[in-house]
């Protein structure tokens, strides 16, 4: 199993050389991305990979439904159905409880620590952890994505002047990410935070400041879209969204991504 694994991108890469271009997509942000929800509750329908949808953690290929499980799952699904000749690579690139900083192209190691952001810390640059993992995976720089799709903020609504700057903060990061990756016209779905101001484990005092600036959003930039995480299930701690919720993410995710690329077709 270890040499197939290594083997994977050297395969993935000759395919995705094809005629048509593959559609490309990072899933990035925190937690919600991550995902709580458990794969041996889906359903097996579910837990049968489509043939051409690739799974990428961190730049190395994975099963699509194993273990914990996030929106990956049924995105991959919806989107095998709406485009099924077409190769789809997931490129997940994601950690939990990580704030926008921990995103930012330069990394501010002297206000992560000012500001106690634990997960911050542990993690590291996680927005050069990205790039380093993307051109590993394809180090010929042929692949561009398609887009990114962004669950997070939980963690910038807990301090107020990361709430107050998330705008800019979200600017950059999809700027740089379009500049550094060569995709300018790299589209972007951003998924809305939604947990109580206060729950079993943490208060999220600044989640409306968050989430107003998440969706005004797509008013700032015409290639990007803001979809309603509104009513999706979560688990006991109210913040983490449990496997049926995972699923409808994923869902909604697939339909925004969809409509989008409609929209921009040349």
């Amino acid at each position: 199993m270890k040499h197939t694994l290594l083997l994977l991108p050297a395969l993935l890469l000759a395919t995705l050389r094809g005629a048509e271009p593959p559609l490309v997509l990072i899933l990035s942000g925190q937690s919600n991305m991550v995902g709580v929800g458990q794969a041996g509750q889906l359903s097996p329908e579910w837990r049968t990979p489509p043939a051409n949808v690739t799974l990428m953690n961190w730049g190395r290929p994975q099963p699509l439904a194993t273990g914990q499980v996030g929106p990956e799952v049924t995105l991959a699904h919806a989107l095998a159905r709406a485009l099924p000749g077409r190769q789809i690579v997931l490129f997940k690139a994601a950690y939990g409880g990580t704030s926008q900083l921990a995103w930012q192209p330069e990394l501010d190691q002297a206000r992560i620590d000012r500001l106690k952001l634990s997960h911050d810390q542990r993690v590291g640059h996680a927005y050069a952890q990205l790039i380093a993992a993307w051109k590993k995976a394809f180090p010929d720089g042929g692949v561009k994505p398609t887009a990114l799709l962004w669950m997070q903020g939980e963690s910038d609504a807990r301090v107020p002047e990361l709430a107050k700057e998330y705008q800019q903060h979200l600017t950059n990061l999809i700027a740089s990410l379009r500049r550094d990756l060569d995709a300018p016209q790299m589209k972007a779905v951003i998924a809305e935070i939604n947990p109580a101001k206060v729950t079993p484990v943490s208060p999220f005092p600044f989640v409306d400041e968050v989430r107003a600036t998440q969706r005004a959003f797509p008013a700032k930039d015409a290639l990007t879209v803001c979809i309603s995480t509104d009513g999706l299930t979560k688990a006991k701690d109210e913040v983490h969204y449990d496997t049926a919720g995972q699923q409808g993410l994923g869902q909604r995710f697939a339909e925004a991504l969809l409509l989008l690329l409609s929209k921009n077709a040349p």
